[in-house]
């Protein structure tokens, strides 16, 4: 069973599909890294606020106005 080298690199059955294939799988690797990006900023970004939260003073903030 011989196959002739020349008419199997011209062939083009089936490269449509690794083309989607690859381009898929691109896809899913950016989406991932933009998620996990998107998660350990949102997550600082929520530190962030919970430490300026915490720092403020309602009753300075109200003009001393709070009744306790």
């Amino acid at each position: 069973m011989s196959i002739d080298l020349k008419k199997f690199m011209i062939n083009e059955n089936g490269a449509i599909t690794v083309d989607w294939v690859v381009l898929t799988a691109a896809v899913a690797g950016l989406c991932i890294a933009f998620i996990v990006e998107l998660r350990s900023d949102a997550s600082n970004l929520s530190f962030l606020t919970q430490r300026y939260l915490e720092a403020q003073d309602p009753q300075a903030a109200a003009g001393g106005n709070i009744q306790d």
